[in-house]
């Protein structure tokens, strides 16, 4: 029997004793083990008598490998009997003597998951905002699609206008010096003002193919070129060609070219199907959101395992760098030893948060009896495959080779125990328009 003593909230001592009778038996399978590869002139491998094999290695390996293999044994069991989960591998102290006579006693300290404290956390209250799917929103989702579909045209006679695409000459000029990065040759654009300098769209309007104009235009004050920021550039402006989005007019075909709907009003229906869909998805997170922010607020005070949270820091920082190095082939400068460090520490709070939010939710898993089925499994291993592109054998394999399948049962059983807090939700309907939620 192992006897427990609580360190702190998250880290425990276990004191661990294994009798001498069972010490004996590990003694004896460590001395069979090393037997069965002894090599030794005049016999085969295998074969060496054990006299020869002990005198050889000597009591001292013999014992440290017994302690190597019926220590963690023992150190299991001891979790076991006290219901304590390790958060990391344990640090053994092994005191001496210990042996055949006196079997081993040791004493393993190790994080373990916290006893979480919960206080109420059904009938949260939310607002569910039911979106709803106006005409107006199928419409302007019909425009997009038509507008992915569309064709550019080049427009022989007529006039640039908000929208075209011109291939153009510009040179900028201050007091007749040519601003840094304010010129080129051929360069294709959408004449847009949000696209353009301040006013350089409106300058370009009603301008033909091979005409020339001179506009001026006022440089924002965040001009990466800091020596002309906020200053007037004459922009001399040649236009080449100017080419305009036709758009395919709405109608069946136009439906069948774009979906598998064989009519335009299968393929509304369609669309606000998806948007209804989509709308409900967003109201749902939204509703995950708020009841995860009153768990939090209602339970300031739960213990965090420091390996915990600083694992949590790694993964953050792992997320922020490959976001930062995204579409490059050469990763950034490695950073200073103190700016990593502030880096974490800038992190920690998020990280605290993250981890207490994990805690709580597989401490109501408990509560509430909800595991992850061999179906919930499948379905997150499904769309691991998806995510990544690989085969669900190929992801299986990959998981039972590294972390094993516990960080993904325990996955379900926070993503079920969300589900389960917004079901008993003290729910207020709001309504909000699919336009209204994405302004």
């Amino acid at each position: 029997m192992a006897v427990l003593r609580r360190l702190t909230p998250t880290d425990v001592e276990l004191e661990i004793v294994v009798s001498p009778e069972e010490f004996a038996r590990a003694r004896e399978a460590a001395l069979r083990t090393a037997a069965s590869r002894f090599r030794w002139p005049g016999f085969r491998t295998g074969h060496v008598p054990r006299a020869i094999v002990e005198k050889q290695l000597g009591s001292e390996t013999l014992d440290a490998r017994a302690v190597e293999d019926v220590l963690p044994a023992a150190y299991e069991r001891a979790l076991a009997e006290h219901q304590l989960e390790p958060m990391d591998r344990p640090q053994f102290d092994v005191d001496a003597p210990y042996g055949a006579q006196h079997g081993v006693r040791a004493r393993a300290r190790v994080s373990v998951r916290p006893e979480v404290t919960l206080r109420e956390y059904k009938g949260i209250p939310v607002r569910r905002p039911p979106v709803g799917v106006t005409e107006e929103d199928v419409e302007r989702s019909l425009e997009a699609l038509r507008r992915q579909a569309a064709v550019l045209e080049p427009v022989e006679e007529g006039e640039v206008a908000e929208g075209d695409y011109v291939t153009l000459d510009y040179e900028g000029r201050i007091e007749g010096r040519v601003v840094e990065g304010a010129h080129a040759v051929n360069h294709t654009t959408e004449v847009r003002p949000d696209r353009l300098l301040p006013g350089l769209a409106e300058g370009l309007y009603g301008q033909r193919v091979g005409e020339t104009r001179v506009v001026d235009v006022t440089l924002p004050q965040e001009y990466p070129v800091h020596d002309v920021a906020g200053k007037t550039v004459q922009f001399t402006i040649t236009v080449h060609e100017i080419k305009r989005l036709v758009l395919p007019e709405a109608n069946d075909e136009f439906a069948r070219s774009v979906s598998d709907r064989q009519t335009l009003a299968e393929l509304r229906d369609d669309l606000r199907a998806r948007l209804e869909a989509a709308a409900a998805a967003r109201a749902r997170r939204d509703m995950q959101r708020q009841v995860i922010e009153t768990l939090l607020a209602s339970h300031p005070d739960v213990p965090l395992p420091g390996v915990l949270v600083e694992r949590e820091i790694d993964n953050l920082i792992a997320d922020a760098d490959e976001h930062a190095h995204s579409g490059h082939d050469v990763p950034g400068e490695p950073q200073p030893a103190g700016a990593r460090q502030a880096e974490r520490e800038a992190a920690r709070a998020e990280a605290e948060r993250r981890v207490r939010i994990t805690l709580l939710l597989e401490a109501i898993a408990r509560r509430e009896g909800l595991e992850a089925t061999s179906t919930d499994i499948e379905a997150e291993i499904a769309l691991l495959a998806r995510s990544s592109r690989r085969s669900p054998k190929a992801v299986l394999e990959a998981l039972r080779a590294t972390t094993g399948l516990r960080p993904l049962v325990n996955v379900v059983r926070r993503s079920k125990a969300l589900e389960f807090l917004v079901e008993q939700a003290q729910v207020t309907d709001a309504s909000v328009t699919v336009a209204a939620q994405s302004a």
